[in-house]
């Protein structure tokens, strides 16, 4: 094999390896996962940037969700100084302050789901779901770390959305079903950056794992949108 010929037969094959990924090749692994999807958990690092005080605030925890019957609890527990503990479920935003001792109550109702649907963009979610509420778009190939991922660029449809939400940003691997990375981008220019870690689906996900455990002492406090 002449130098030229084994410089192209490489370059070909690197091509091959390298040819990024279609957005309908990434939409149709995602409709597979959705018809399947019943837990996640994962380690969750966030950080919030505040575009008018140039502030980065980061907080780390656990995620977990469980899909039963079409019914979605997502219980999120961020650890340290500012520590709390989120549930969602399809009727109700409970959010748990440690310090103060205090459970704020939402009874959200549809703004509980939607808020769900938000939070879980990506997890065990159709194209058709994505579609319905956002122009969505291949932004491009980038590597974080050392995983090679396509990016989906969402842009909502809605015009009472899109007055507060410029973007979302999901950052799925090649090959895989859900983002290890995901940007919320406000019209303000202020963001909130998810990081996931340690990713598990489908395994086994006990309902006492997605409790909202408090001490007997702590005030509930109801609270209306």
């Amino acid at each position: 094999m002449t130098r030229f010929v084994r410089f192209a037969f490489l370059a070909a094959m690197a091509g091959m390896v390298l040819k990024a990924e279609t957005l309908n090749d990434i939409l149709a692994r995602m409709d597979q996962s959705a018809r399947t999807f019943r837990t996640f958990t994962a380690n969750i690092k966030r950080t919030e940037y505040t575009k008018v005080l140039n502030d980065k605030e980061d907080i780390e925890g656990v995620e977990r969700v469980k899909r039963t019957n079409g019914q979605t609890v997502t219980l999120v527990e961020f650890h340290g100084p500012n520590a709390q503990t989120i549930r969602l479920s399809s009727k109700t935003a409970e959010v748990y302050y440690p310090a103060a001792k205090m459970v704020e109550i939402w009874d959200a109702g549809k703004y509980a789901r939607a808020a769900n649907q938000f939070l879980l963009l990506g997890f065990g979610t159709s194209s058709a779901e994505l579609r319905k509420d956002y122009e969505v778009s291949l932004g491009g190939t980038d590597t974080l770390g050392s995983t090679r991922t396509s990016r989906l660029d969402l842009a909502p449809k809605d015009a009472e959305t899109r007055k507060k939400f410029a973007k979302i940003e999901l950052w799925i691997p090649e090959g895989d079903t859900v983002p290890i990375q995901v940007k919320v981008t406000e019209t303000s220019q202020n963001y909130n950056l998810a990081v996931y870690s340690n990713i598990k689906v489908n395994e086994p996900l006990p309902d006492s794992e997605l409790e909202l455990k408090v001490p007997p002492d702590v005030k509930k406090v109801p609270r209306k949108l």
